[in-house]
């Protein structure tokens, strides 16, 4: 080999193990601060929970007697509060995915009523608060879905807020049926003024992200498209759709065999 040759050869070379060092470090980086961040993440439930602890006994009257009016707003504390530690989760989630290669999920057999009956009756004092009517109708012998309960949970949840922030008017509908091999949670309302191709666009993992100077993104929490993320890890999906400018989101999980 040539004199020229050989110095080509070893600059490819060196520029090749350079080019790998660089990724090392910068993936070594990355864990580095995204453990950082899933910690500090973790540590914040500590107070959220304590905090949602005490409004419960608040509200139950473990304190005393509450007003109607005091009644109402530790309702509305509590509900910010678990919004908090939904966002939480969300993040740690976020990190997890992006930063430290991969989220590990608890999926197993679990009823499909109990996790819709969770989520309905966590949001069922808000949309009261709001005066905004939740409606519920569920089809009757829903099979159990194998899923994350906590994501799965969470994810409906952050739906039917999604569906109250960014409802237009009436009420606010919640149906669950069996679809082939699915049990499918769909929310139907009358949604404020949104695109098809918007609604589409929301499903991207950094829709929230986005540049925007003619109004507010219409996007809750991390974003569905965070949402739709971690449920097809587990085995599920999540859709947005806009028709006639009603709204439909849809968690869709998979129904035990």
């Amino acid at each position: 080999m040539s004199a020229p040759a050989a110095f080509a050869l070893g600059a490819v070379l060196g520029a090749g193990a350079a080019a790998a060092a660089a990724r090392i470090l910068h993936r070594r980086w990355a864990e580095r601060r995204g453990r950082l961040l899933a910690f500090a993440l973790h540590e914040l439930n500590t107070p959220a929970t304590a905090a949602s602890l005490t409004l419960v006994n608040l509200a139950d009257g473990v304190f005393g007697d509450l007003t109607e009016p005091q009644a109402k707003w530790t309702g509305t504390a509590l509900d910010q509060l678990s919004r908090l530690g939904a966002i939480a989760g969300e993040a740690r989630d976020l990190v997890h995915l992006e930063l430290l290669g991969g989220l590990k999920l608890h999926v197993e057999p679990v009823s499909s009523v109990d996790l819709i009956d969770g989520a309905f009756s966590g949001a069922r004092g808000a949309y009261a608060h709001a005066d905004i009517p939740l409606e519920r109708a569920l089809e009757p012998g829903l099979p159990e879905v194998v899923t994350d309960a906590e994501r799965a949970g969470r994810t409906l949840s952050g739906l039917l807020y999604h569906a109250r922030k960014f409802r237009a008017a009436g009420p606010v509908r919640l149906r669950a049926r069996l679809a082939g091999d699915s049990v499918v949670c769909e929310i139907d309302y009358e949604s404020v003024a949104t695109t098809p191709a918007e609604a589409e666009a929301s499903l991207d993992l950094f829709y929230p992200a986005r540049a925007r100077k003619d109004h507010v993104l219409p996007a809750s929490g991390l974003g569905l498209g965070l949402s739709r993320a971690v449920m097809r890890l587990a085995g599920g999906d999540v859709d947005c759709a806009i028709e006639g400018g009603r709204a439909r989101l849809a968690l869709i999980l998979p129904a035990r065999p």
